[in-house]
C-alpha cells in the first residue's frame, strides 16, 4: 500500500505542478469564501438567536364589560373633584324663616308662664299670714287665783283697759308703749300652768284643754306683757295671782 501511494503522488506531482506561494493563496482564497458564505447565511447564527429569546408572559386580556364601571366611577370622581360643590343659598333664608317662627313663640310663652302665676297665686289674705292675737283688746272680767296680790276693788277698777298689739307696736301697763315688738309664741301644758301658777289650773278658767298656747312680748315689763290665748276673741292676762280677761275690740285687718 505504502507504494501504491507514493506512485500515486508522483503522479499527481507531475501532471499538476503547484508552487508554494499558490498553495497560500489558494488557502486564503478558500477561507475568503468561507467567510463570506458565513455572513451571508449566518452560519447558523439564527438557531441561537433563536434560543436566546426572551420568553414573555401572556398578555391578559380584560373583560370589557368589567372595565366599564370602573372607567365610569373614575369619570365620576373627577367629575366631582374639577366641579366645586355650590353653597345651598336657600338654607339661610330658611333659617330665618325657621326663627321667625319660632320666635313669637318663644316670647309668648313667658306670658303665658306670667299670666298663669298671676292667675293661680292667690290672694294675700292678712288674717291667715298675721297671728290671731294681734289687734285691739279690752278687760272685761277678772279671776282670783290660787294666791292674789290685789284686792276686788283693784281688779274693778282695771275693768275696760286696753291693750293694743301689732307688728309695729304695743301699748301696754297703762299705755306704755314699745315699738317693733318681738312675739314669742310657746305652748305649755296644763301641768305645767298650775306648777308655775300655784295650784291655778285652766279649768279654773275656763279652758278644758291639756295644753294652752302663751305669747310673751321681749323687752316689756307690766301688766299685759304676757298673755295666753283661750280662744280667737279672748285672751287671758295673770298680773299678781289674778287673771283678767279681755276680749277683742278690733283685729288687725
Amino acid at each position: 500500500m505504502k507504494q501504491t501511494n507514493k506512485l500515486l503522488q508522483k503522479e499527481f506531482s507531475l501532471k499538476f505542478p503547484l508552487s508554494a506561494i499558490d498553495r497560500k493563496t489558494i488557502v486564503l482564497l478558500t477561507g475568503f469564501i468561507l467567510l463570506l458564505t458565513c455572513t451571508i447565511t449566518g452560519c447558523g447564527s439564527n438557531g441561537q438567536q433563536q434560543s436566546t429569546l426572551p420568553v414573555t408572559e401572556p398578555i391578559p386580556i380584560e373583560n370589557p364589560a368589567q372595565e366599564e364601571p370602573a372607567q365610569e366611577e373614575s369619570r365620576q370622581e373627577t367629575q366631582n373633584q374639577s366641579v366645586p360643590e355650590q353653597p345651598d343659598m336657600e338654607q339661610p333664608s330658611q333659617a330665618e324663616d325657621n326663627q321667625s317662627q319660632i320666635s313669637p313663640s318663644t316670647q309668648s310663652v313667658p306670658e303665658k308662664v306670667e299670666a298663669e302665676t298671676e292667675t293661680v297665686a292667690p290672694s294675700p289674705d292678712v288674717s291667715s299670714s298675721s297671728p290671731s292675737y294681734l289687734g285691739t283688746w279690752e278687760i272685761t272680767s277678772s279671776t282670783f287665783g290660787a294666791y292674789s296680790a290685789m284686792s276686788e276693788e283693784d281688779c274693778s277698777a282695771l275693768v275696760g283697759t286696753r291693750f293694743e298689739y301689732f307688728k309695729d307696736y304695743a301699748i301696754y301697763d297703762d299705755q306704755h308703749r314699745l315699738d317693733s315688738p318681738q312675739y314669742f309664741e310657746s305652748t305649755q301644758t296644763a301641768d305645767d300652768f298650775s306648777s308655775i301658777y300655784q295650784g291655778t289650773s285652766l279649768e279654773t278658767l275656763g279652758i278644758f284643754k291639756d295644753s294652752i298656747q302663751v305669747v310673751a312680748i321681749e323687752n316689756a315689763g307690766g301688766i299685759g306683757d304676757t298673755f295666753y290665748i283661750k280662744d280667737e276673741n279672748t285672751l287671758i292676762i295673770p298680773w299678781d295671782g289674778v287673771f283678767f280677761e279681755v276680749q277683742r275690740v278690733s283685729s288687725d285687718s
